[in-house]
């Protein structure tokens, strides 16, 4: 049985399950924008009539939710790497709680991350490894909690077990995959668009120059995107966003919306150094995240909206891109970065869910890549380091010039060097003061960060054309030991420290919105 307790000050979407499996029912927590019914719950669109009570069984789902089946409950997660269930059993399986949160479950258990834990971003970063390579448990003070991405968790009969979802069907070629992205598109927009729903969603996206917005925006143009945001500006090669304000380049994507008959609205790749309030958010969800060039979109939304955006791009590279990265032609999902990784707490509190394109199909890895490399899509193949046929056929296709995209590799994060130290300069006391509380730095050490930064900058920015002395330095010393040789990055213990002092400082909005409405239901832990 579901029972629901909407709570005003939760973020829009949400939400937090406690599961009394003595008692077969199920109490959800949950913010004013997550649609509830009697079977089921859900922040996100399927493939599917928003009517049926299936989203469980889809391959291609994006947001979270659960669905009752029998005396089973069914968690199910994103089909993107982008978003997680979250979860916790007590021994005797006597309890369950899930959550879209980490700090929504963590507030959940009174509990919390420990900050003498220093290997969060290592289990941030295996999320690079894919479905069967990412670390799922996640300690705590009290314990541990854990993350389960893709997969749904189905709770009940005194058990908790993991389940797959189905695999997208086999594609032949070309038409066939672009049929199958077109015909998900629009069942996804119906569902978004759902009269059944108590609040229908808009429909956003994004556009870059580049491939994965542009071929997203020429597919899903079809069913209708209200707006399309453009951060008009890149990061310059070589930089980080605390040097790059003179090396930004032209990334503006408004003449190829005009062209697909989109909507555009150009947003500030570095809105954040002027508003830094919801910087928190952001690290809460990833250490070194970069996704702070899409902070403004935030603003522009009034409803429950469904946002697109290209991540996992490089899903449609070639020969040489695999070459050089192996062993990702599976299933698994696994990753080249972990752009737009870092988006779940700012969405939840907005109200958007992030509905990553690339990833519709995308475990059909070897299909696309066999694609990719057949005949048929030789006149679209422009044989450089940046070159991706299927998504250049997908916008092609639908009108848009050669030329004007796709040309050169640019993406418009904002990234800053490690040990992160925040831009605001309130959170960045008080993180400096976390560190010295809990021992991880004296408050000597603390003056020294930024230089210890730049130290780090330089290393990872190295390269023949800058920081040209530490580049052939390094190569002399290599050839001299006879061994590969590289100077070392300083203070990486604090990598994740940033991660852990965000995910407390954002549980305890999330405590004392749950203070605030007494939970009248089935306990978790005490």
């Amino acid at each position: 049985m579901l029972t629901y307790q909407s709570i005003a000050t939760l973020p829009k979407l949400a939400w937090v399950a406690h599961v009394d499996l003595q008692q077969n029912q199920t109490l959800v927590r949950h913010g004013p924008w997550v649609e509830v019914g009697a079977q089921r719950f859900i922040e996100g669109v399927w493939d599917g009539p928003f009517s049926n009570v299936d989203f469980d069984r889809s391959a291609c789902i994006f947001g979270s939710g659960a669905v009752l089946r029998g005396d089973s409950i069914a968690f199910v997660s994103s089909a993107s790497t982008t978003d997680y269930l979250y979860w916790w059993a007590r021994e005797d399986m006597a309890s369950v709680v899930v959550a879209n949160s980490l700090p929504l479950l963590l507030a959940s258990l009174n509990d919390e991350l420990d900050p003498q834990i220093q290997y969060y971003d290592q289990i941030n970063n295996s999320i690079l490894s894919g479905l069967k390579g990412y670390i799922p448990h996640i300690p705590t003070r009290r314990g541990s909690v854990n993350r389960l991405m893709h997969w749904n968790l189905v709770v009940g009969s005194g058990q908790v077990k993991l389940e797959d979802k189905p695999l997208p069907p086999p594609f032949a070629d070309f038409n066939d995959y672009a049929s199958y992205l077109a015909q998900a598109c629009a069942r996804l927009a119906g569902n978004a668009r759902d009269a059944g729903r108590v609040r229908p969603m808009a429909i956003f996206s994004t556009q870059s120059r580049g491939y994965d917005s542009t071929a997203a925006n020429a597919v899903a143009k079809g069913p209708g995107i209200d707006l399309v945001f453009t951060v008009t500006k890149s990061k310059g090669k070589g930089y980080f966003a605390d040097d790059d304000q003179h090396h930004e380049l032209n990334d503006d994507g408004s003449e190829i919306c005009q062209i697909l008959g989109l909507p555009c609205v150009p947003i500030e790749r570095r809105a954040l150094e002027n508003n830094s309030a919801m910087e928190y958010l952001f690290y809460a969800c990833m250490q070194e995240t970069g996704d702070f060039n899409l902070l403004q979109i935030g603003e522009y939304v009034t409803q429950p909206t469904l946002l697109m955006t290209g991540c996992l791009g490089e899903l449609w590279y070639g020969e040489n891109y695999y070459t050089e990265h192996p062993g990702l032609i599976n299933p698994e999902l696994m990753r080249g970065d972990l752009g737009n990784h870092g988006l779940t707490e700012v969405r939840l509190q907005a109200g958007y869910v992030q509905l990553a394109f690339p990833y519709i199909g995308a475990r059909c890895r070897a299909d696309i890549f066999r694609i990719t490399q057949s005949p048929e899509m030789a006149p679209w193949k422009l044989h450089t380091s940046y070159d991706r046929p299927i998504p250049r056929r997908l916008a092609e296709q639908a009108g848009v010039p050669r030329a004007m995209f796709g040309q050169v590799k640019m993406a418009s994060l904002l990234e800053y060097p490690a040990p992160i130290t925040p831009v605001d300069p309130d959170l960045r006391q008080a993180y400096l003061a976390f560190l010295v509380e809990q021992g991880l730095l004296t408050r000597l050490q603390t003056q020294f960060l930024p230089w210890v930064r730049r130290w780090n900058a330089m290393l990872w920015m190295t390269s023949p054309h800058r920081h040209v002395w530490s580049y052939y330095f390094q190569r002399m010393v290599s050839k001299l030991i006879g061994r590969p040789f590289a100077l070392s990055p300083v203070l990486t213990r604090l990598n994740g420290s940033i991660f852990c002092f965000c995910v407390n400082k954002r549980l305890e909005d999330y405590r004392q919105a749950l203070a605030a409405t007494p939970k009248n239901g089935p306990p978790g832990m005490s």
